[in-house]
């Protein structure tokens, strides 16, 4: 706490007073000085920053790359790498062997005299074609794995293998452009 002259009375005001204790008189606060940046850091921080790629989920810039509103800072990143997951069928091969069950259960006939075969055989091969039709379209997951000291992270996910390798690339760029 600094001491100031009052404006009306002349005598000794705290500076952090709101007015005169001998006088009333209202003080004003004195203002810090302005504190100058360089120009160079000024005009650094008014400039846009550079967009390297960007679309609806991923930016990437000189800096940082934004995945799904989650920054990383570039500096941090050690690698980038497109990694997969194979699509989980354990389901799909059950059904396959229960289809299989099914209709080696027709084919071999328990009763000759009460033998209708064609519900089981449509059963059976309905459940083997639809649990191939299954195991045929699942698709492996793609994934953008970022590496820095604090380990590895799946950043981003996706069937879409062309737009992970994309996001990939243009990350690995920036990295070795701006590092």
């Amino acid at each position: 706490m600094a001491l100031i002259q009052c404006r009306e009375c002349g005598k000794s005001v705290s500076t952090e007073a709101n007015t005169c204790p001998h006088c009333g008189a209202p003080q004003r606060k004195p203002l810090p000085p302005p504190v100058q940046s360089p120009p160079l850091i000024q005009q650094k921080a008014n400039a846009p920053e550079e967009t390297i790629y960007s679309d609806k989920v991923v930016t990437v810039t000189p800096t940082r790359v934004i995945i799904l509103g989650t920054t990383y800072a570039l500096r941090n990143i050690t690698s980038v790498r497109m990694a997969s997951t194979s699509p989980q069928i354990a389901g799909a091969i059950l059904l396959l062997l229960l289809g299989i069950f099914l209709l080696l259960l027709t084919i071999l006939p328990f009763n000759e005299n009460n033998y209708r075969p064609i519900p089981g055989l449509i059963l059976g091969g309905g459940i083997i074609v639809g649990s191939i039709i299954w195991i045929c379209s699942r698709k492996p997951d793609y994934h953008v794995d970022i590496s820095s000291a604090s380990g590895e992270l799946h950043v981003l996910t996706s069937k879409d293998k062309a737009y992970i390798q994309r996001v990939v690339q243009n990350i690995n760029d920036a990295i070795v452009r701006y590092q």
